[in-house]
């Protein structure tokens, strides 16, 4: 009876693990499920070139999920094949319920949910022709991409954040592109020559409609209970069929006879390497490294085999002359160039120079190993009389110590203990594969495995992993054996010194947070925990930082430097008694204090008669100040005065300034802006101003001014977040912004064929913007993209930006012409700067400041004369004039008395929409 039971438990248990379909685990789900799989749902299958690969022994992508979904998990499922670029109308049109393969995407929440990721995948940037060596060779390129929007944001976030920019292109067949930039999961596709790998995306999922959105624990279920590891396989087994596809297709007749012929490859390392290249295992006694885990990658992948000789017979350079064995790895030197041949580098090795400090500096001797790559680097920087060559590690090392040789020059830093000796990097050594002069076909084998199988960069960060996990195995192996002798006898003793330790440690910690050591003050441990536990109080909060204290304490030293904070932190404690002072960083102090705001300043600015040295080299300071109320936090308290002395460093009207309610309103108000600027600039759009010539009441054109609206807070001013975006350094973005939307809406009035004699768009490009080595290529890459002539465009500029490098303004400015781009200067009044520069430069229009009109308001006879002389002199100059701010039919005849060209105002139109806009264009 026990035995059936026991046969009966197991086939249970074996058709559970095994079993063919899913099984939800309760009665309750399983009723559940029963009800989804009767659901008639259609999912699309991405017509993607690598889902849809497959070869005669490794089934494709699509095929894998097909099974899972409709075998598996036996859903009532129709499968379609769509297209990356028409999955977004098809998901809205509710054509299809899901998507078999999609990383997780902003663009589908409103319509999808996602299951949990299948694989992850990474994304690179790749190029058969063109170099690509690091993220700076993206910049201002045009990168082609596929319509999968997540790929694209990463990419931009990537380059953005390394303050680099480049145009991404979508398109529907990468490969039509694969000899300029593209961005793909799936670089072994392509055969590039040349990539690098930018970063990861949220995973691949299955992806289904809200409807459906049940399904999705199953699915997740069924992931992890094992399906997840065959999808897994088969992306491994696709990868590797495509590799061993590719570099197999690569090789030559030759090549392929040498692997079908061919005995297993000898490798010889060498076997006093302790490097990352090769080294001998202290575990197990095998060669592990980036050469062996090269070697073990090119089994399994392309199955050429090889055999570990170095433990077996002891090879020398000579025994690979003679064909004793096929290779080993060094670095490539002209000597051993002379009858040996070289893979590709698969590592670079650093070199050290090694000395003592009692060295004497005439000695410029330098040991090295005989016939060591060392060796042939030392020669090549100096001469033979300096180099001395030792037999053994050994007497090289005891040479430097006996003061014989006053340098090494050696690649295993980790010999020397850094205490006694001077450690300095020197140079880095490419390290290959070497190969007899006449094995020129394994070499080329060889070489076109690392082009189409092995990510070398990828191999030195697994070995570097393999031997972090194998020294620290070591160690604890050591150390567990060390402690079990040590331990009995010891025991007593630990405790006690433990103990004392301990005790000591604390004291000295107690000391040392209590205060800090140069100025005696409480330092920033205790103001965090003043902060944190006296939140009750009410009182004033100050922040003060020193003035030109930096460039002291480097033009005369620290201990100078010492002097003035030590002086300046006395003659606080000395006002503040009753008060909070802390040193937070180098010349920063806070301050919490009973007193009033008018007590505290009045305090502080009685410094120079306590601070002589401060006074004598002109060290002053600023202050914010904050009314700490019992329902705001220390921390919040002390940012706001923060901010306060921030605000004084760029007023510099005053030394102080006091955080009160509509200061502190304006700095939130601000972060707000900041924090949703940061996240998305999607909410910046253009209103059109638009401009008329005078002579005919036509419009020829518009000015594009960037507006903000967010969820959020509501329609932002311009006065509110340009500043906003120039103080933190995205001023560029919201420029470029305005400028696409500008291009893409003279593209819409092409293409609907809306006639557009001498009409232009304006946008503003700001100094920050226009200082950017990316401005032409931008501005270039969005009219080539949307198909629009320069002739439409016009670019204005600002007073500011002719602080920038005349040279670099001037260039820029004819590249911008060169385009066809009109230039135009903005807000030009009567004590303009520049007026003497504007000969010099590339410009087609000024536009006159509102002000002079308003000046007419004020003093009518004084305001037109210099009204009528600003235009005299621009006419003489033979630029065109727009004239800002027409807003009365007095102000226009005035215009079109002098001859002013265009006019721009309220008297004709407020800035309108888009749509407003194109609707009085068409009326042309």
């Amino acid at each position: 009876m026990i035995y059936r039971l026991f046969i009966l438990v197991f086939f249970v248990v074996f058709n559970f693990a095994f079993s063919e379909v899913y099984t939800p685990e309760t009665l309750k789900e399983k009723e559940e499920f029963n009800k989804l799989q009767k659901e008639k749902i259609t999912i699309a299958l991405v017509d993607d070139p690598f889902y849809n690969l497959s070869y005669p022994k490794t089934s494709s992508l699509n095929t894998t999920v097909e099974k899972f979904l409709k075998n598996y998990m036996q859903l009532d499922i129709t499968f379609k094949k769509v297209t990356y670029k028409d999955l977004q109308s098809e998901i809205n049109s509710g054509v299809i319920d899901g998507i078999a393969f999609t990383p997780k995407s902003k663009s589908f929440d409103n319509k999808l949910d996602f299951s949990e990721s299948i694989f992850s995948e990474e994304l690179y940037v790749i190029s058969k022709t063109e170099p690509i060596y690091s993220l700076n060779d993206l910049n201002n390129k045009i990168i082609y991409t596929s319509y999968i929007d997540v790929y694209t944001n990463i990419l931009k976030a990537i380059l953005d954040n390394n303050d680099l920019h480049a145009c991404p292109i979508p398109v529907e067949n990468l490969k039509k592109y694969d000899d300029k930039y593209i961005l793909t999961t799936n670089p072994v596709l392509y055969k590039p020559k040349y990539g690098i790998k930018i970063g990861h995306s949220s995973g691949i999922t299955i992806a289904l409609s809200h409807k459906y959105k049940d399904l999705l624990p199953f699915i997740n279920n069924a992931l992890s209970g094992g399906y997840r590891k065959i999808f897994l396989n088969e992306l491994d087994s696709l990868n590797r069929s495509i590799s061993y596809n590719n570099f197999y297709t690569s090789l030559t007749s030759e090549e392929k006879e040498y692997l079908k012929t061919h005995k297993p490859i000898k490798v010889a390392y060498e076997k006093d390497s302790d490097s990352l290249v090769s080294y001998k295992s202290k575990i197990d006694g095998e060669y592990k490294g980036i050469a062996p885990n090269i070697f073990k990658i090119l089994k399994r992948n392309l199955g050429i085999d090889f055999i570990d000789i170095t433990n077996t017979d002891y090879k020398t350079i000579n025994d690979l002359k003679n064909n004793d064995f096929d290779t080993t790895v060094l670095s490539k030197t002209q000597k051993r160039s002379k009858d040996f041949i070289f893979s590709k580098k698969i590592y670079e090795i650093g070199t050290y120079i090694i000395n003592l400090d009692n060295s004497p500096a005439s000695s410029r001797t330098i040991g090295v190993l005989k016939d060591n790559v060392e060796e042939h680097l030392a020669q090549r920087y100096d001469v033979d009389n300096n180099i001395i060559v030792f037999n053994d590690f050994n007497s090289m090392v005891n040479a430097l110590n006996d003061g014989e040789v006053g340098n090494l020059l050696v690649t295993n830093k980790e010999d020397f203990d850094s205490n006694k000796y001077n450690i300095v990097p020197f140079e880095t050594i490419p390290v290959n594969f070497m190969f007899n002069k006449n094995n020129t076909v394994l070499r080329d084998i060889i070489n076109k495995a690392f082009e189409y199988s092995i990510d070398l960069k990828g191999f030195a960060e697994l070995s570097q992993l393999e031997r972090d996990a194998e020294n620290k195995a070591i160690y604890l192996k050591n150390k567990e054996t060390r402690d079990i002798l040590v331990l009995s006898s010891v025991l007593f003793i630990f405790i006690i010194l433990a103990i004392s330790v301990n005790l000591y440690k604390e004291r000295l910690n107690k000391k040392n947070l209590l205060k800090d050591s140069l100025t005696n003050l409480p330092n920033r441990f205790i103001f965090d925990k003043f902060c944190n536990e006296e939140n009750s109080l009410t009182g004033s909060t100050f922040v003060i930082d020193l003035n030109n204290f930096k460039n002291i304490n480097d033009s005369l030293g620290h201990e100078f430097g010492d002097v003035i904070l030590k002086e300046f932190a006395n003659f606080l404690k000395n006002s503040f008694i009753d008060s909070h002072i802390f040193r937070i960083s180098g010349d920063e102090f806070y301050g919490f204090s009973f007193e009033s705001h008018e007590e505290i300043i009045g305090k502080l600015k009685k410094y120079k008669d306590f601070c002589p040295t401060l006074l004598k080299y002109n060290i002053t300071f600023n202050l914010g100040v904050s009314h700490k109320t019992a329902n705001i936090s220390l921390a919040t308290s002390f940012k706001y005065s923060d901010l306060a002395m921030l605000e004084t460093k760029k007023e510099k009207s005053k030394f102080y300034k006091i955080a009160d309610d509509k200061f502190i309103e304006k700095m939130d108000r601000e972060s707000s802006i900041l924090s949703l600027l940061k996240e998305d600039i999607s909410g910046i759009y253009p209103m059109f101003q638009p401009k008329y010539c005078i002579k005919t009441n036509r419009i020829i054109g518009a000015e594009a001014l960037a507006r903000y609206s967010s969820l959020e807070l509501g329609p932002i001013g311009p006065f509110e977040f340009i500043p906003i975006a120039e103080k933190y350094n995205f001023i560029h973005k919201v420029d470029y912004k305005i400028a696409k939307e500008s291009i893409v809406f003279i593209r819409d009035l092409l293409e609907n064929e809306v006639s557009l004699d001498n009409f232009r768009i304006s946008f503003n490009i700001s100094m920050k913007t226009f200082k950017r080595d990316d401005l032409i290529t931008v501005l270039t890459g969005l009219l080539n993209y949307f198909k629009v002539p320069g002739k439409y465009i016009e670019v204005e500029i600002t007073e500011s930006i002719f602080i920038l490098d005349m040279k670099d303004l001037i260039t820029k400015l004819k590249a911008l012409k060169n385009l066809g781009i009109q230039i135009s200067l903005d807000d030009f009044t009567a004590g303009h700067s520049t007026a003497g520069l504007l000969p010099l430069l590339p410009m087609d229009v000024v536009k006159f400041d509102k002000s002079l009109l308003d000046s007419l308001e004020v003093n009518k006879s004084k305001g037109k004369i210099v009204y009528k002389n600003l235009t005299s002199l621009i006419k003489d100059l033979n630029f065109k004039i727009v004239s800002e701010g027409v807003e009365t039919k007095e102000q226009l005849e005035f215009l079109k008395f002098l001859g002013v060209d265009y006019a721009q105002g309220y008297y004709f139109s407020k800035p309108i929409s888009k749509d407003e806009f194109t609707t009085e264009v068409k009326t042309l």
